[in-house]
């Protein structure tokens, strides 16, 4: 490999905190109800404008007819700046220009057939007055056999035939991009290389620094090895199946093809040390792996501010992973020992039918609130006293370092990975055995019982602990391990042994 083509050094200056080139951070996509993942990615990009002096382009695979307008509420929301840019897999394949097209190369020995779906037989999708898919059924419609993908003219771009073996019965793959006349160009039996095509076109040839941080991409990422590319696979949560305790329990099947091969990535990055030492021991395979932890905003913060103490935020999908019912029979146990309290949880979620039902058996309907999801939930935390955090799992949770930025003392289970990174229990929240509900709730009543001086003193503590985790701080660790990838690949490509 010649290393004249690779990535170069650079070099660092006090106002570009990140190597010069193209930086871009790689997820399946922005759901309306997004979490902490992609709140934390967002963040980061945002980061990366305003300290590090680089844009940065937000790519996005899933099929989503209104990007446009996801991207508009992004922007009105101050998640998405100027300088950032959100662009999605079928949105820009969909108009690439056939000379773009025609650098795709078919897979050998391709099985299938081209065939698209006859205008008459199929389902057409309309969106905003545009042809956007036309699906073909299954004859119980259950199942989904073929997708084509059209431009505005009406003509297929992409066609994802799924009845390869036998027609009219699922079963294998066949992926065929065309060019503007709707002829093929190029056909594979799986859905992968058609995303590492798109990927070639939006890095055409530069210098690249590529952030993955979704689980599903991820898995791909791991075939798109280019010598311009430096690929960073940032891992947001706990790697191992529910209820296995690291180093060496399970691996959580959703990541398992990863770990398999997290030395195809240039660096893998884990939000905290102690995940990082439990993969190091285990499962790395002598991938280089780092430390950087999310940032969280800086808001205003007084710790003079008046609050009731009792009054409890908690942000949180409405789902297993978060045991919601946790915090819901804590803050009613905390009722029974006495304390005038009160939870709000913001988020939405597969249980949310269930815990509404909970709340009223508990009699909690005054003092428990399911709003659902809210984009401007994060600025309830900043006036309330306490959060909890019940999950099985996290990685280092950004809802924890938002709620101390504002004084707001969390109460969070001991689980792997995070909380412990963040709380020294008694000085700045209160770390609770995983799945003592009777320790948060006696947790909540010493946060309501103590007096405004004793809060304040903690609040002050949880404020300097945020401190740590600023967006000028995080932008400089990013910059020192891009740095640092670029090293490796060069030596790796000087002396390959």
């Amino acid at each position: 490999m010649d290393p004249n083509i690779m990535l170069h050094a650079g070099t660092v200056t006090h106002q570009h905190v990140l190597p010069e080139g193209y930086h871009c951070a790689v997820t399946w996509g922005i759901p309306f109800d997004y979490g902490g993942m992609t709140s934390a990615m967002l963040r980061r990009s945002r980061a990366f404008v305003t300290e590090g002096g680089q844009h940065v382009d937000v790519l996005t695979f899933d099929f989503q007819p209104d990007y446009p307008d996801i991207a508009c509420e992004l922007e009105v929301n101050g998640e998405l700046i100027a300088g950032m840019e959100l662009r999605n897999l079928w949105d820009e394949l969909r108009d690439l220009p056939d000379s773009d097209l025609r650098r795709a190369s078919s897979a050998s020995r391709v099985k299938g057939e081209f065939h698209p779906i006859d205008p008459g037989a199929g389902e057409t999708e309309v969106f905003a007055g545009e042809r956007r898919r036309r699906l073909r059924y299954e004859t119980t419609g259950a199942a989904v056999l073929q997708i084509d993908y059209l431009r505005a003219d009406g003509s297929i771009f992409v066609s994802d035939r799924r009845d390869v073996t036998e027609r009219g019965t699922e079963g294998g793959r066949l992926v065929t991009l065309c060019d503007s006349e709707g002829t093929p160009l190029a056909s594979w039996n799986q859905m992968w290389p058609l995303y590492l095509f798109w990927l070639d076109v939006v890095v055409s040839g530069r210098e690249t620094f590529m952030i993955v941080d979704s689980k599903s991409t991820a898995n791909f990422i791991t075939r798109y090895r280019r010598p311009n590319v430096i690929t960073m696979h940032l891992v947001h949560n706990s790697h191992m199946a529910a209820g296995e305790q690291p180093p060496h329990g399970e691996l959580s099947r959703v990541r398992r093809y990863t770990f398999e091969r997290l030395s195809s990535f240039d660096a893998v990055i884990f939000l905290t040390a102690a995940q990082k030492r439990d993969v190091d021991e285990v499962h790395s395979s002598g991938a280089p792996t780092s430390v950087v932890p999310n940032s969280t905003e800086l808001v205003a913060f007084d710790p003079g501010q008046e609050r009731d103490p009792a009054v409890g935020v908690m942000l949180a999908s409405l789902n297993g992973r978060k045991r919601v019912q946790h915090a819901i029979k804590a803050l009613g146990a905390a009722r029974d020992l006495g304390a005038d309290c009160s939870l709000t949880v913001f988020g939405d979620g597969p249980d949310r039918k269930k815990l509404a039902q909970l709340v009223e058996e508990l009699v909690l309907t005054t003092s428990v609130h399911l709003p659902g999801f809210s984009e401007t939930a994060r600025k309830n935390l900043w006036s309330a006293s306490f959060t909890l955090l019940t999950s099985t799992t996290e990685g280092l949770p950004l809802v924890l370092l938002e709620a101390m930025s504002g004084g707001c003392l969390p109460i969070a289970y001991d689980i792997p990975y995070g909380p412990a990174d963040l709380i020294e229990d008694g000085v700045n929240g209160f770390l609770v055995r995983q799945g003592d509900i009777a320790g948060v709730a006696q947790s909540i009543v010493k946060i309501a019982s103590s007096s405004a001086e004793e809060l304040g003193v903690m609040r002050e503590a949880a404020r300097r602990t945020a401190e740590r985790f600023s967006d000028s701080a995080v932008t400089a660790r990013w910059g020192q391990e891009m740095h640092r990838a670029v090293d490796r690949k060069l030596e790796a490509a000087v002396d390959p042994s």
